[in-house]
């Protein structure tokens, strides 16, 4: 059991950190050209869905999703979020570490819906958790509100239609392949993408070509290597873990752009963290208690 647990977690982290390339690469190529968000965008989801495509290829796993309708929502709720985060990414107005703060928040409210959308009590822990984490969010937005509010509200926007689109993947987790799901997704959020980016749409010049394809192959290998961390372990006994990406984030953004977080956003990141795994324990306490 202790053994499974570890080789989860090392997944979940293996995945998280190419989800942090993933976001660094996709500021890296918008710095590098002049390309549209929209168009970075449809190339990391369309390049991207090759990754789950040769992993059921090779593993002969089933690429068919037999339960259309929560595939569909499960998608489109995820390129709502998706469309929030590039469109942060493609900009200079927060930070790649600050738009990964706020996308974030999807657990608080993944736990603040439980009860509308589940019949779930939720908890007076829970509602004090979150309440602190938008104050993270609060104190991240604080000195430079003027300049990144719509963009910091645009992302929230995003956690929250990607909080929907988890509510749908817990009822497609376990009739349909990780492979199918997720390159379900990459089809559909690649192809909106494409559309918006259309009007815009620019050749990709030569410097931005790596960056571009960093994110793609990051993403997509984040994307299916991300199931193998959940088929081994309860979902709840692992969100805690995925803020390391949070951190990843951070770390690589001060390594590559020279740009050290300020007081104020590290204080809002350690309080959104802090909420996020205060909510994500307390599930996976009750969810011990229920087993």
């Amino acid at each position: 059991m202790a053994h499974s647990f570890r080789n989860a977690v090392l997944w979940l982290l293996a995945a998280e950190a190419c989800y942090a390339v993933m976001r660094v690469s996709t500021r890296a190529s918008a710095a590098a050209s002049e390309l549209p968000w929209a168009e970075i965008a449809a190339f990391r989801f369309l390049v991207g869905a090759l990754v789950p495509l040769t992993f059921a290829l090779v593993q002969r796993a089933p690429l068919r999703v037999t339960d259309s309708r929560n595939a569909w929502l499960r998608s489109m709720f995820g390129t709502g979020g998706a469309l929030s985060l590039f469109y942060a990414l493609g900009t200079q107005a927060l930070s790649v570490g600050d738009a990964t703060t706020l996308y974030s928040t999807t657990p608080l409210w993944v736990a603040l819906l439980s009860g509308p959308m589940l019949g779930e009590k939720v908890s007076a822990i829970v509602v004090v958790a979150v309440a602190a984490g938008f104050a993270g969010v609060a104190t991240l937005l604080h000195s430079g509100f003027t300049q990144v509010g719509p963009t910091g509200l645009i992302v929230l926007a995003g956690a929250l239609s990607y909080a929907l689109a988890i509510f749908r993947l817990r009822r497609l987790s376990s009739r349909e392949s990780s492979e199918a799901i997720g390159l379900h997704m990459s089809l559909t959020a690649g192809g909106v993408m494409l559309l918006i980016a259309l009007p815009s749409l620019r050749p990709i010049p030569r410097e931005a070509w790596l960056p571009l394809l960093a994110s793609a192959l990051a993403g997509g290998f984040g994307q299916a290597i991300i199931g193998r961390a959940y088929a081994r372990e309860a979902a709840s006994k692992l969100a805690a873990f995925s803020y390391a990406g949070v951190v990843f984030t951070y770390l690589l953004e001060v390594a590559l752009f020279a740009r050290v977080p300020a007081t104020h956003q590290v204080l809002g990141a350690l309080i959104v963290v802090g909420a996020g795994v205060l909510v994500s324990v307390h599930a996976a306490l009750r969810a011990r208690k229920v087993s």
